[in-house]
């Protein structure tokens, strides 16, 4: 950036089911600006270009060559993320990228091998900036938890049959439940747990339209010496439930959930003074998505102007190891 007093712009590639969550993002953030959108679909484009007011380009390279562009969001399909990716970093412009940034860790080494990445792409986990997760990850910084013996993941959604119809049916290029739905919460279980050592899964699909798994139980054993489960479903009716994470350490226990592990749902430790903060970490939140997108925009938008980066941005690497993570959980590795 020329000034830190200039507006960072953002474009978007992918006008689909998340795209109004990063609209209102950057729009909500005061040194941040919408500069304009593609999406290979003219329909999907017509309808953000009429709803929302916003600049549509003919084409990606059209989006990529304009010098008012700063930073791409890639809202795209699973399976195209990591093209998009470094097509965006050949500009020498900044990538953020919706989860996962890929679907394999071999796509993760070509994005993190690739001579134009300089720690300029980043991975929209955005639960990670819930205060509950905050609160969290706070506990185990300062060691009050002690070591981490058990930590049960659980997701409790629902998804109807028409949700499957496009590519989210496609096992190929969505990657599956952990890579969807259930991407945030094992993004935030890795870095309480480490990685998988053993694993014993079961994952299946429910429904006659998909091959996508909306049942994904599993034991696992991590290299950290904690052991974990996982339950995953996408097949709750008749709407998201919860998203949640258990944490049970030597000193102490905590449980995030709510609907998106937004709310501290109980903590209990030996200090009683602490005892009587943890609910003013809870916050409410109107859907799944949460309220973190504008958290992440402000922390990508200050790292672009300032070079200060937020613990809680994922970068490459760390969206790369979550990627591992899930891979490891389906035993594809």
């Amino acid at each position: 950036m020329n000034t830190e007093n200039k507006k960072v712009g953002y474009g978007v590639v992918g006008c689909g089911r998340i795209f109004p969550a990063h609209y209102a993002a950057i729009k909500k953030d005061r040194d941040s600006q919408l500069i304009a959108v593609y999406d290979i679909n003219s329909d999907a484009v017509r309808a953000v270009k009429e709803k929302f007011g916003v600049e549509a380009k003919n084409s990606l390279q059209e989006l990529l060559s304009d010098p008012r562009v700063d930073v791409v969001t890639v809202c795209t399909p699973h399976h195209t993320h990591k093209d998009v990716i470094l097509k965006v970093i050949e500009t020498g412009k900044y990538c953020l990228c919706e989860k996962p940034i890929c679907l394999t860790t071999k796509e993760g080494e070509e994005i993190l091998t690739s001579p134009h990445y300089k720690d300029n792409v980043f991975v929209c986990y955005q639960n990670r900036f819930n205060p509950a997760a905050q609160f969290l990850m706070k506990l185990l910084k300062k060691g009050i938890l002690g070591q981490v013996k058990l930590c049960s993941a659980s997701l409790r959604w629902w998804r109807d049959n028409s949700y499957f119809q496009d590519w989210h049916g496609d096992v190929e290029k969505v990657g599956g439940m952990g890579f969807n739905q259930g991407a945030h919460i094992l993004d935030i279980m890795r870095q309480v747990c480490g990685m998988p050592l053993r694993v014993d899964r079961l994952a299946k699909p429910m429904r006659e339209n998909s091959n996508v798994d909306d049942v994904l139980l599993a034991n696992v054993v991590f290299d950290s010496g904690s052991y974990g489960n996982i339950e995953l479903t996408t097949f709750a009716p008749y709407k998201d439930w919860e998203v949640s994470l258990l944490v049970a350490g030597e000193k102490g226990t905590i449980k995030i959930g709510g609907v998106s592990v937004n709310k501290v749902e109980f903590l209990d430790v030996k200090d009683e003074e602490l005892m009587k903060t943890y609910p003013q970490y809870s916050e409410e939140i109107e859907t799944g998505y949460g309220n973190s997108h504008p958290r992440v925009i402000s922390a990508l938008t200050e790292f672009v102007k300032t070079g200060k980066k937020h613990p809680s941005l994922a970068d490459a690497r760390d969206g790369v190891q979550t990627t591992e993570f899930i891979e490891k959980i389906y035993e594809r590795h």
